[in-house]
């Protein structure tokens, strides 16, 4: 299994901090967001690891993906680099997980997660339910408030079958939300362009997830503890000062 860890943003909610720094190399509990979710994911057996961002802020994951790699934390980490260097020029979540799987050669069963998660619970159980079934999963959450579920992709589910997906919706039908953590069966990875060649939203995946759930079954692991989507300085600041 080969992990995909989405740095390709420019965060212009977190400005001006992320005029000079890219979100996921923001410190928590006094070392970047990126090294939390590294750990988490080399922990449950991951082969490579592939990042992909944008050319404004590439030297700096070549700095931090040298010093993981000369500490011999990971065994193959590789790099892609989005030829983009501002939000008027960004690729979309959807394009760039597509741009990384054709330029990474990526191949293998994948587990893409958002560069801005951070969270306290363990990836085995999501792993282990996807090893069984061989199904597209989500790691969800509940964020417990309506008000919170608006802001992402809001998951129905029947069991552990995904049965509705809502992408930022209006009146959300649940408050279990979607992490911004998936794993896909190799034979789901050449359905990105697929959804790209029929002009569909190349943004935010969820996008992709509601379309993929009209085409084949999609399950969810359901986690309890914290997570936080680190997309605003309040939610930052409220992150950074619990975990001081």
């Amino acid at each position: 299994m080969d992990a995909l860890i989405l740095c390709g943003g420019f965060a212009t909610r977190l400005e001006p901090i992320t005029l000079f720094v890219p979100k996921p190399l923001l410190p928590i509990r006094g070392r970047p967001i990126l090294d939390h979710i590294l750990e988490n994911v080399l922990r449950n057996g991951v082969d490579r690891v592939v990042i992909s961002t944008n050319s404004k802020f590439a030297d700096q994951f070549e700095y931090w993906k040298a010093l993981r790699e000369s500490s011999g934390l990971v065994k193959r980490m590789d790099m892609v680099i989005e030829p983009t260097m501002h939000n008027g020029e960004k690729f979309g979540a959807i394009r760039g997980i597509s741009y990384a799987i054709e330029k990474a050669r990526l191949k293998s069963d994948l587990m893409v997660i958002a560069g801005d998660n951070f969270y306290d619970f363990d990836l085995s159980a999501l792993i282990s339910h996807f090893r069984e079934t061989r199904r597209p999963t989500i790691a969800a959450f509940d964020v417990g408030a309506v008000e919170e579920a608006r802001k992402f992709g809001v998951v129905t589910v029947k069991g552990d079958r995904i049965v509705d997906f809502q992408e930022k919706p209006e009146t959300p039908s649940s408050t279990l939300v979607s992490t911004g953590i998936y794993l896909f069966p190799k034979e789901t990875l050449p359905m990105y362009k697929e959804y790209l060649a029929d002009k569909n939203n190349p943004d935010a995946p969820g996008y992709f997830v509601k379309w993929l759930l009209s085409r084949t079954q999609l399950d969810a692991v359901v986690y309890t503890g914290s997570w936080f989507d680190v997309g605003t300085l309040e939610t930052y600041g409220k992150v950074f000062g619990m975990h001081l």
